[in-house]
């Protein structure tokens, strides 16, 4: 009854918003330590985090490669991937079962139990006609005849009664698991980058790039696939309650053809009472297809048998493609030591924009994502300082402003795949926006340690929290050649926190880094991966 196309929806009322991009870098040592690196983070790492640390690189880096440096980060903060499980092992196929067709020999569903019972209404309204027949039988065998099909009947409506309470119970349980994730977001993001770095007191200089893509999706459930679902149980009810009390009539009439005193009019009365089990029909409900009725003259209508929904999934998706030269360099004033780095970049942004029908029709135009690519190029930058507060220059401060110059992109309004009727789904906005982070970080020689926050609230780019983070994070570095790492980062603007850990080695100037991340409450919230090749020499 069910297409699995509805399981398929939720593992992604529209109108047109803006949304925002993240901050959150995804080189393997800046995740390993809970996504810090504002003031830690080192040469070749530095245009991503703070460009003013180029200049302020360690004693001996004096040329740092990257590449390459991959990230994937997959999100769901709501339990989605928890409800469609559910849905898919659980729910769905408790209602196929309820409603599909089935031979003699199968067992007795909700669909079979309610043909059963209008066969038995229809034998229970024959034997009813044939109480005026002459065909040679007694009135005591015309009445156990009546008898006999009454019990039938009776055993039927008790069979679809069971059946019905599993009718009920999936339905709801249904209606209640895609209420609770429509709206919740999945989000994912793939991230590749590498860079050059060169650092210097009076001048240091680093050629970055990054290619990043950022998607965010949901599910709408609808209200007329709301109404579609409460109906089958309503309607299924009200068919049931036209037996109220039948087959106490009938085994009355029973009692009067056994006698000899039924009359016309006890026969036409509990002959039409048995008539309405046959005709029953369905008050009409708001659908998708238009108004419907689950039943139709005693049996579940072909509307009910093959419904049709409008709930719709979507997705939001951006890739921004940029090269970056940072340029830094270092000042003295009053005795402290500070630099000021800049990175002007070019950037290539890409809009993508997807909505799906749940219940695709066969002879709808097919829409693939990629035949709403928006593609448009901007100019923009990233300005940072670091400073050290103490005499020894072991502990700096790091404040950085990404994305200076803030831009919108929208993505296109596009055709409804699966609809047939060409409905089009609206467009909006996503914003590249100033990021602004401070951070402190504390280089003991074989250890290391890091702070960082974001000091405004970064929109989500589409259907997920909002985010702020507050990242701290350590390292422990044995003798230049193996690092460990740990860290925990905390949402404050939602209710996430997640913690990373990873491991380096670096034989001879050559790094290979690794880093994990997951959720601390439970992992499939949020989960991500980087892995990254660096040459310092």
């Amino acid at each position: 009854m069910l297409k699995r196309s509805l399981l398929a929806a939720t593992v992604s009322a529209l109108c047109a918003q803006s949304y925002a991009t993240p901050y959150m870098p995804m080189d393997a040592r800046g995740l390993a330590m809970g996504n810090t690196g504002v003031a830690s983070a080192r040469l070749a790492h530095a245009p991503a985090y703070n460009p003013s640390l180029l200049s302020q690189a360690r004693k001996g880096d004096n040329f740092a490669l990257l590449f390459p440096q991959l990230g994937v980060n997959l999100a769901d903060e709501a339990g989605l991937e928890d409800e469609a499980t559910k849905l898919d092992e659980d729910i769905i196929p408790r209602i196929d079962a309820a409603f599909e067709d089935r031979g003699a020999s199968e067992p007795v569903n909700f669909n079979k139990a309610v043909e059963n019972m209008t066969a038995a209404a229809e034998q229970l309204g024959a034997q009813i006609e044939s109480m005026d027949d002459v065909d040679g039988r007694t009135n005591s065998q015309k009445a156990a005849d009546l008898r006999a099909d009454n019990a039938t009947f009776g055993d039927s409506i008790s069979t679809a009664n069971t059946e019905l309470q599993e009718v009920n119970s999936a339905t709801d349980d249904m209606i209640d698991s895609l209420k609770s994730i429509s709206g919740n977001p999945l989000r994912a993001r793939l991230g590749l980058g590498g860079a050059v770095a060169l650092p210097g007191k009076q001048l240091a200089a680093a050629v970055s790039f990054r290619a990043d893509v950022n998607a965010s999706g949901r599910i709408l459930f609808s209200g007329n696939d709301a109404n579609l679902l409460s109906a089958y149980g309503t309607a299924a009810s009200g068919y049931l309650d036209t037996s109220n009390g039948i087959t106490d009539s009938v085994d009355e009439l029973a009692d009067k053809v056994d006698a000899g005193s039924a009359t016309a009019a006890d026969l036409s009365d509990t002959k039409a009472a048995v008539d309405e089990v046959n005709t029953y029909t369905s008050d009409p409900v708001q659908t998708a297809a238009g108004n419907i009725s689950i039943f139709e003259n005693g049996e579940i209508s072909n509307d009910a048998s093959e419904p049709v929904f409008d709930s719709q999934y979507e997705i939001v998706a951006i890739g921004i493609a940029e090269v970056g030269l940072s340029l830094s360099r270092e000042f003295q004033v009053s005795g402290k030591t500070f630099a000021v780095g800049v990175t002007p970049k070019l950037q290539q942004v890409a809009t993508y924009h997807y909505v799906g029908q749940v219940n695709e029709e066969d002879n709808a135009e097919e829409v693939e994502l990629e035949d709403s690519e928006l593609t448009e190029n901007h100019i923009n930058m990233d300005i940072g300082t670091s400073f050290y507060i103490d005499a020894a220059h072991k502990m700096r401060v790091g404040v950085v402003i990404q994305d200076l110059i803030s831009k919108d992109f929208e993505y296109a309004a596009v055709a409804v795949d699966g609809d047939a009727d060409g409905q089009i789904a609206e467009g909006g906005k996503v914003s590249i926006k100033p990021k602004l982070r401070a951070g402190i970080a504390y280089e003991g020689g074989w250890y290391n340690v890091a702070a960082d926050l974001d000091l405004t609230e970064n929109e989500a780019l589409a259907f997920e929290d909002p985010t702020q983070y507050l990242s701290v994070g350590g390292e422990m570095d044995a003798f230049g050649w193996a690092q460990v790492r740990a860290g925990l980062r905390t949402n404050l603007a939602a209710d996430s926190n997640v913690v990373s850990l990873g491991a380096g080695v670096s034989p001879f100037g050559i790094h290979f880094d690794l880093a994990a991340m997951m959720d601390i409450s439970k992992p499939e919230k949020e989960l991500g991966i980087a892995l990254e090749t660096g040459f310092y020499f």
